[in-house]
């Protein structure tokens, strides 16, 4: 006989589901985040038995599900003992309408109970907690479409259990809300499908839905995958589960502010799954533990509202002798649990991400007389700016129309990822008929990127890509507007300042130079137009404005990036009659042999200036010793002015511009 005793002191969402969140391969486990965390402790000084309601995928109370035109949606509820049952529970969930009065009678709230009529609990509501278990299996509530669209609803759902099993009336009741929304629109703009992962630890992914086709106004991404939770095992229990940091964890918990506007615009929100070092993997899941890693998968893609599953298999921590419950990594068996997320989500995306070259971490073979390519929606290859020829063929029964083989990295740590970017290679590959275009990870707080997709666009889809002009910051909700990059933003006054440290030069009458490792060379310049459209005269540059004033550098727009250049070496007055002196703008660091003259980059160079989407304009060069350098040439030979020698302060080569 189970025997109660029944806690008045417990509170509703004191037991809430845990939601254990580990860190992605940039985040360690020590940062690692629990929300609404259930006194274990307590519940088991307890006597007797008792049970209460939980939502699957760490879902808190009051979660939000949405459907969009006529889709239906669906949560995933469970029950939670407090102790291991001595023998089978029987458990009976029900919609339960006077359950959600009592709430909002209780919490001062007026939620109107969704359609009856439109709910369905799988099972008739009836799950089972085994003997020498604590949980029940989950079931599923139905939600189909028949609400108004842009109203929120409720709904309640109330738990019961055999055999003396007491539920707590604080306890006994999940509440889902429901949004009606309207219909997906479609992105589609041509054969080839856009996909962005986006590191989420960095960036907000709200960003990728600020750029849009010129013509079509569809957006430029198709997919945008939340990069990344985790795959991992429980020590205790063996059990292969999903992980969160701290970040998707703010996400998943703001989906209705950060997925929910991408979906409205027809971008389909992903969810990356990643080995998280240690052994649970995509490839070594026993039959068992694929099945079961797919219905929670499931249940995270109905209750958070997301599109699908992107699968990258980097990070796992593969043994020679399996634990119990594992098998030997193949691919095979990678395979396998992509049958299993297929028939659980049979109309959600599932994408692969691979970069081996010897492709043991992805997919091949067949499952049930289905190959993994036609299991699949897509697959990439992921060895950025790199193309193979042929790689696809590796994946049994995959069309070269499911398959991204030339992913580009967009961020800084490959100056915006176009430096090795060719256009001829997403021609061919357009051509070969290849149907997927993978990006990853850009930085729009430093780089504004409707240039660079353009030269994509043009070729994919016939069309230029626009930026909207806001800009979200990572756990922004609401956007800061931001400078778009033309001709005309470069006009005007600017305030300089050096970003790196300053030497002094060491005079001609001897002393040691010094380095200043805090010091900033500050001066003002104006930028106006040479020819409209095309070239910009730079007045004022550096501390000599009597000479820069009055021969100002010239610069270059580029309208295929939105940058602007100053080319170097570059004689910014050839001697005349007026001023018989020859003076040249140059890259140079400090001295080298006697002491009147400079060490000088030979190669014919360029500091590039660049909007970030905030109206920020930062001048980039070469490296952190060299700068631009105000010199004289004479008898060939260039020479710093003896003014200089007073006191001259070299900047580093970066530069932030400030407009007055």
């Amino acid at each position: 006989m189970y025997i109660m005793k029944y806690m008045n002191h417990i509170k509703l969402g004191l037991l809430a589901v845990t939601f254990a969140c580990a860190g992605t391969v940039f985040t360690s486990c020590e940062d690692d985040i629990t929300i609404n965390a259930v006194n274990t402790e307590k519940l088991d000084t307890v006597d007797g038995v008792y049970g209460y309601v939980r939502s699957a995928a760490g879902a808190r109370e009051l979660t939000s599900i949405s459907l969009f035109g006529d889709k239906a949606g669906t949560g995933h509820l469970y029950f939670e003992l407090s102790k291991a049952a001595e023998k089978d529970i029987t458990v009976t969930f029900k919609v339960d309408a006077t359950a959600l009065e009592v709430y909002n009678a209780a919490h001062g709230t007026s939620y109107a109970m969704y359609p009856a009529d439109k709910l369905s609990l799988a099972n008739g509501g009836t799950v089972t907690v085994k003997t020498g278990e604590k949980k029940s299996g989950a079931v599923e509530l139905t939600i189909n479409a028949g609400g108004s669209i842009g109203s929120t609803y409720a709904v309640a759902v109330s738990a019961t259990a055999n055999d003396g099993v007491a539920v707590s009336a604080n306890n006994q009741t999940y509440i889902y809300l429901v949004k009606p929304l309207a219909a997906v629109p479609d992105s589609k703009k041509g054969d080839v499908r856009t996909l962005c992962f986006v590191e989420v630890n960095d960036e907000n992914i709200l960003n990728c839905g600020e750029y849009v086709m010129k013509e079509s106004g569809k957006p430029f991404f198709d997919v945008v995958s939340i990069f990344a939770a985790n795959i991992n095992v429980d020590s205790e229990s063996g059990r292969v589960h999903i992980h969160c940091n701290d970040q998707v964890s703010f996400l998943l918990k703001n989906a209705d502010k950060f997925i929910r506007p991408l979906q409205a615009k027809g971008i389909k929100v992903n969810m990356s799954i990643l080995g998280n070092h240690d052994e649970a993997g995509m490839g070594n899941l026993s039959q068992a533990a694929a099945a079961d890693f797919a219905k929670e998968l499931k249940a995270f893609v109905d209750i958070y509202g997301l599109d699908g599953i992107d699968f990258d298999d980097e990070y796992t921590v593969y043994k020679e002798n399996p634990s119990p419950g594992f098998e030997q990594r193949s691919r095979e068996n990678y395979c396998r649990l992509i049958s299993e997320c297929r028939k659980v989500m049979p109309d959600k995306l599932l994408g692969i991400y691979e970069y081996k070259s010897n492709f043991e971490d992805s997919p091949s073979g067949t499952v049930d007389g289905k190959s993994i390519g036609e299991l699949v929606d897509y697959m990439c290859y992921g060895t950025y700016q790199r193309y193979v020829k042929g790689r696809e063929s590796n994946f049994t029964g995959l069309p070269k129309s499911k398959y991204g083989p030339y992913s580009l990295k967009i961020n800084e740590e490959y100056k915006g990822g176009w430096t090795s970017f060719k256009e001829e290679t997403i021609q061919d590959l357009k051509d070969a008929g290849y149907g997927l275009q993978v990006f990853y990870n850009p930085k729009p707080q430093l780089y504004s990127y409707d240039y660079y997709f353009t030269a994509v666009s043009k070729i994919l889809f016939n069309d230029e890509v626009e930026w909207s002009g806001k800009y979200y910051g990572r756990t922004d909700f609401t956007a800061s507007t931001g400078v778009k990059s033309n001709y005309e933003a470069y006009l005007g006054e600017w305030q300089v300042a050096s970003t790196s440290s300053l030497f002094f030069f060491t005079p001609p009458e001897g002393g040691n130079g010094w380095w200043d490792y805090n010091g900033d060379q500050t001066f003002d310049i104006r930028i106006e137009t040479k020819e409209d459209g095309k070239t910009y005269y730079i007045y004022g540059w550096g501390e000599y404005p009597e000479i820069t004033n009055k021969y100002p550098l010239v610069a270059e727009f580029d309208s295929n990036n939105g940058n602007f250049t100053i080319s170097m070496p570059q004689v910014i007055h050839e001697g005349d009659t007026e001023d018989p002196e020859t003076w040249e703008m140059r890259w140079g660091t400090y001295k080298n042999g006697n002491q009147n003259t400079w060490k000088y980059d030979t190669n014919t160079t360029a500091t590039k200036g660049a909007f970030d989407p905030l109206g920020n304009l930062t001048l980039t060069g070469r490296g952190q010793r060299y700068g631009i350098s105000l010199c004289r040439i004479v008898d060939g030979t260039a020479e710093l002015p003896e003014a200089y020698y007073d006191a001259y302060y070299h900047p580093g080569a970066n530069y932030n511009l400030t407009k007055k």
